[in-house]
């Protein structure tokens, strides 16, 4: 599950840092594989698992409604984590996540 969370932000941080405002920002996967942290293929992987569950669409690369379900509803869970003091994640990484 962090694995998908990690691609799905980073497709969404690309699509935020690329926006021009003219609803044209193209995300790449190479960027996305670089804020991930995955091998290229790892993420290829990852990224057809994610279009299968219809978290994205991969032509253009974008996140569908229900991928942004799944961040909101995955960051959600990670502060309640972090407020009841359960430490499941690397703490880092949740840290991470409030952003």
């Amino acid at each position: 599950m962090e694995l998908y969370h990690d691609i799905l932000k980073g497709i969404l941080d690309e699509l935020v840092d690329n926006d021009s405002g003219d609803g044209n920002s193209k995300v790449k996967p190479t960027r996305v594989q670089l804020r991930s942290n995955l091998a290229y293929d790892k993420l290829a992987k990852y990224l057809n698992e994610l279009e299968n569950n219809k978290m994205i669409i991969k032509n253009p690369l974008q996140i569908t409604p229900k991928g942004r379900d799944f961040l909101r509803d995955f960051d959600r869970i990670a502060s309640f984590l972090i407020e009841m003091g359960i430490r499941y994640f690397d703490s880092s990484k949740v840290v991470g996540l409030r952003n």
